[in-house]
């Protein structure tokens, strides 16, 4: 009796063992795809002449999520076979619930990491230094800093200045924008800002939904093909 219940032990844990092995695959692979992507369309898609900032401001890059979140939610359907039937199930439930959208926000902090970087090249600073630069920037524009200030910066002007004196600027070249606007379409600045901040939400919130249903409709089908 005593060695029948160690098996099973064993075996629980041996199974967990794998299931904490698959799924920390799954996630690795998945982040280390999202940031080659990032930095793909950051180095390539975004410097585009004329499309670079529309497609910046759409966060085209966050298509990609479609095959992401349909590789992590199958991924983990499926790893539930090596656990107890519903055990395995809510296990993995409360695990997406958790992951999905930190997964989801890898995009900003990769983004954010590459325009400090950039920061620190053009003016030869440190990395601490640069960051410091763009942290009081983004304190000034949006009154935070760090990854939630950049999110909410990008969310209003998705256009990122690379030096400092681009920063220094900054004011004046948003006036010039807003007076051509003026003049050209007789639209109040004011109006044009929300106008694109309410875009740019609209889509960040659809990207999301898409995620979600995304990763359900693949983790359900997991749980199907695994029978659990």
């Amino acid at each position: 009796m005593f060695i029948r219940k160690i098996s099973i032990y064993f075996v629980f844990f041996l199974k967990l063992s794998i299931y904490i092995f698959c799924t920390s695959f799954i996630l690795s692979i998945i982040v280390s795809a999202k940031i080659i992507s990032v930095q793909l369309a950051d180095n390539f898609l975004y410097n585009l002449i004329v499309f670079g900032d529309f497609l910046r401001g759409i966060e085209i890059v966050e298509l990609f999520n479609i095959i992401a979140f349909a590789v992590v939610g199958m991924g983990f359907g499926l790893a539930t076979v090596f656990l107890p039937k519903y055990l395995g199930r809510y296990v993995s439930t409360i695990l997406l619930i958790i992951l999905v959208p930190i997964i989801f926000i890898t995009t900003q902090i990769v983004r954010y990491d590459i325009w400090v970087e950039q920061i620190a090249k053009n003016e030869k600073l440190s990395f601490n230094q640069a960051k410091l630069l763009i942290n009081s920037f983004l304190n000034q524009r949006v009154g935070n800093d760090g990854i939630y200030g950049f999110y909410l910066y990008t969310a209003k002007f998705p256009v990122l200045p690379q030096k400092k004196s681009h920063i220094n600027s900054l004011d004046r070249l948003e006036n010039k924008i807003n007076s051509n606007f003026v003049r050209l379409i007789g639209v109040p600045p004011g109006i044009i800002y929300w106008t694109m901040s309410v875009c740019f939400w609209i889509i960040r919130i659809f990207y999301f939904i898409i995620v979600v249903i995304t990763t359900i409709f693949h983790f359900r089908e997991g749980l199907r093909i695994v029978n659990c």
